[in-house]
């Protein structure tokens, strides 16, 4: 079987590699980074030009039509230089979740914002008490008369800049049922959210929200009460899958610059690359993440065949990547020495993200162990 990409999928490679060379230095990545919203409006406007923001959307919703192998070779790119524009929670998560819902009329309003950067979004589901888990849901929605009254508190909502967040709420059975939940878009400055922004490690916003009594239009849910949690388990699997790419991207930058650094780097008068012990470290963090990247195809392949293993393959990518690709960054740390902790070069950096990646949506642990309950229990 070939896994090798299309040639559209390398032309559509190719450019985002050649944008991101030209706009994405290092020095560059902290001035977007530090500035309020955390990423580049005038980035963002450009990847909407460019066309990346329509890649994961079918044809019906305006979109490109591509699949998950088309999105992780985007997410690969991005992750080779620590993109920060929220391509991966606005689009690839959220606006999937828009994309795919049962509400035409809404999906009909929201798309075209999506689509052309316009209007950004974020999947507001993470609590404090849910252990990562997707049915665990203690938010409740309320319904009274064509409106719900949603009351919760969601932690960790990625994109603080975003203008629409997807709040899952219960509106039956009970706190961990799969049945019962539901999906509303709320607009990020309803009075009736009290929200807290804070840094994640890797430099990105995040919003802490806490609602009561918050009131949403029926319209306004994206599927029929109670049976939005199909449509998110789905939409989060890909999300996931585009994500792992993302690290594969971080975990290449790594092993290809720490071997880089070794070999023009000095030490007892000859480069430390040729020290036959470094050598095997830098040979362990190839082969790891050569190993996350077959995975990751296994996974893409799952889920362009619906496979019924394709939950078993994603959860086997999550952890191995999880796992890896903290191990790839703290060699490449090492390896690079005291400067590998500084600021000023980006080692450090990647080894932040990766760890964030590894905690979205649950660590590789967390993985580990849903894997080992669906293959064998």
């Amino acid at each position: 079987m070939d896994f090798s990409l299309s040639e559209e999928q390398v032309m559509l490679k190719d450019s985002v590699a050649k944008f991101l060379a030209d706009n994405y230095a290092p020095d560059q990545r902290e001035v977007v980074v530090s500035n309020p919203a955390g990423f580049s409006a005038e980035n963002w406007a450009t990847f909407a030009e460019l066309g990346w923001l329509t890649i994961p959307f079918s044809e019906d919703v305006g979109g490109f039509g591509g699949n998950i192998a088309d999105v992780s070779a985007v997410m690969e790119e991005f992750g080779k230089v620590l993109v920060v524009e929220p391509f991966w929670s606005s689009i690839v998560l959220a606006g999937q979740l828009i994309a795919r819902c049962s509400n035409d009329e809404l999906k009909a309003r929201l798309m075209p914002e999506v689509i052309s950067g316009e209007t950004q979004c974020s999947f507001a589901w993470l609590e404090a008490q849910n252990g990562f888990s997707l049915s665990h849901v203690s938010s409740t929605a309320t319904k009274h008369g064509d409106s719900y009254h949603l009351s919760g508190k969601k932690s960790l909502v990625l994109n603080a800049s975003a203008k629409q967040l997807l709040i899952a709420a219960r509106t039956a059975n009970d706190l961990n049922s799969e049945s019962g939940i539901s999906l509303f878009i709320v607009d990020a400055k309803n009075p009736a959210l009290r929200t807290e922004s804070v840094r994640l490690m890797d430099g990105q916003r995040a919003l802490n929200i806490e609602f009561s009594d918050l009131v949403v239009k029926q319209t306004d849910m994206l599927t029929a009460e109670g049976d939005a949690y199909p449509l998110i388990a789905d939409v989060v699997e890909e999300a996931l899958v585009a994500l792992c790419a993302e690290a594969v991207g971080a975990m290449t930058y790594l092993y290809k610059a720490t071997a880089e650094y070794a070999n023009t780097r000095k030490q007892f008068g000859v480069t430390i690359g040729s020290f036959q012990a470094l050598q095997h470290r830098m040979v362990d963090m190839f082969m790891a993440t050569e190993q996350c990247r077959s995975l990751l195809v296994r996974a893409q392949c799952a889920i362009l065949d619906n496979s019924a293993e394709r939950s078993q393959d994603v959860a086997v990518l999550k952890a191995m990547v999880g796992k890896y690709g903290r191990k790839v960054a703290e060699e490449a740390v090492q390896l690079h020495g005291g400067m590998g902790v500084t600021n000023e070069m980006p080692i450090g950096h990647y080894l932040k993200r990766l760890m964030m990646i590894d905690m979205y949506f649950g660590g590789s642990d967390i993985h580990r162990r849903r894997f080992s309950d669906m293959r064998y229990l």
